[in-house]
């Protein structure tokens, strides 16, 4: 299943990801089934010249997505 952040966020179910058992925080695109978790590493670093994009990368193995326990 794919899960971004507008079909996790925005509707109220926030989620962890994790690859091979790792957290992985600032993901915004998870694809479990082909194994892939796109993410904004911290702190973000901005690309030069644009200015308006976000430096990203990209993990592969094996991919969970577990809701978050909402208070």
């Amino acid at each position: 299943m794919i899960y971004t952040v507008g079909n996790t966020v925005m509707i109220g179910k926030p989620v962890k990801v994790f690859v091979n058992g790792n957290k992985v925080d600032g993901a915004y695109y998870a694809d479990t089934e082909r194994g892939i978790v796109e993410f904004y590493p911290q702190p973000p670093r901005i690309k030069k010249p644009e200015r308006d994009q976000v430096y990203s990368r990209t993990l592969r193995g094996k991919v969970t997505v577990e809701p978050m326990e909402q208070a």
